[in-house]
């Protein structure tokens, strides 16, 4: 665990990686509808994958900035929290003017859950006693 946490600068690059990567394929026209059929319902896979980019984001920040508890700043934490709900909100939002896309609010929902289980899970899977 220790190699984690002497590699902050390369978690903050995957970061603004992964980031920047999200602004872009959000902004792309035309998204695939991805569905997979069980008994005559369908299930949307893509709000699988919303959850998985903001899930995958909150880690890595995690990982740029908390401790080996995986313990955060305040500050940062909730900077971070409104930032990537503004974020989640701000693409959905976006993705009404370009087309092919349209806003779902339960993708915002998918974006939001991401955030929030990335940051609670490691807290709670890798939790150490000071």
């Amino acid at each position: 665990m220790d190699i984690i946490f002497r590699n902050k600068k390369f978690f903050g690059f995957i970061f603004w990686c992964w980031l920047i990567l999200i602004l872009l394929v959000s902004t792309l026209p035309g998204g695939p509808e991805m569905k997979a059929e069980f008994n005559d319902k369908s299930i949307r896979l893509d709000y699988l994958l919303h959850f998985i980019a903001y899930f995958s984001l909150a880690i890595f920040y995690l990982l740029w900035k908390a401790n080996k508890y995986f313990n955060i700043k305040p500050r940062l934490l909730y900077s971070f929290l409104i930032g990537g709900f503004i974020l989640a909100a701000g693409m959905e939002g976006i993705q009404s003017l370009i087309p092919g896309r349209s806003f779902n609010p339960y993708d915002f929902y998918a974006n939001a859950a991401g955030i929030i289980l990335g940051i609670i899970a490691p807290k709670i899977l890798f939790y150490k006693k000071k």
